[in-house]
């Protein structure tokens, strides 16, 4: 139970390690079809027009090609409290204290985390089945747990 200020207690039930894979699975499969069918990179004729300009090219394309759904899903974050996959198994995300809608500067901070998890290859997820509030890296460093939107109780 929590108890927040002036509020009475509530009951949040945090999703587990395996509805966050799903929501994450489905995540990545939206993001690829957007990538795969919204021309980002350089065509195949460019390419052969103009090989020294490649390594250049892909990694440019790579860089958006990862960075802009992060920073897209945080702007979600931000708006919705919850990304297309976690909405599709709903799932919320919201302060850690209060049980409240997380704030800009929490989504903010949460993206952030969430880049630092991936450039360390999904390392700060190994922390969610051994935190007892089911919280990974990028939850810890913006004070926010992703719980069962329907079993938030007051």
């Amino acid at each position: 139970m929590l108890q927040s200020p002036g509020e009475s207690d509530i009951t949040m039930r945090y999703a587990t390690y395996s509805q966050r894979a799903r929501a994450l699975f489905i995540d990545s499969l939206w993001w690829t079809v957007i990538v795969l069918f919204v021309p980002l990179g350089p065509s195949t004729q460019d390419l052969l027009l103009a090989p020294d300009a490649f390594a250049s090219t892909l990694v440019l394309w790579l860089l958006v090609a990862q960075c802009v759904p992060i920073l897209v899903t945080g702007i979600l974050w931000a708006v919705w409290g919850t990304s297309p996959g976690k909405r599709v198994l709903r799932l919320r995300i919201v302060d850690a204290d209060t049980g409240q809608p997380m704030t800009v500067r929490q989504a903010f901070l949460r993206t952030a985390g969430y880049m630092l998890t991936f450039a360390t290859c999904g390392a700060g997820f190994l922390w969610v089945p051994f935190n007892p509030r089911r919280q990974a890296l990028h939850d810890r460093i913006a004070n926010t747990v992703v719980v069962n939107e329907y079993l938030v109780s007051s």
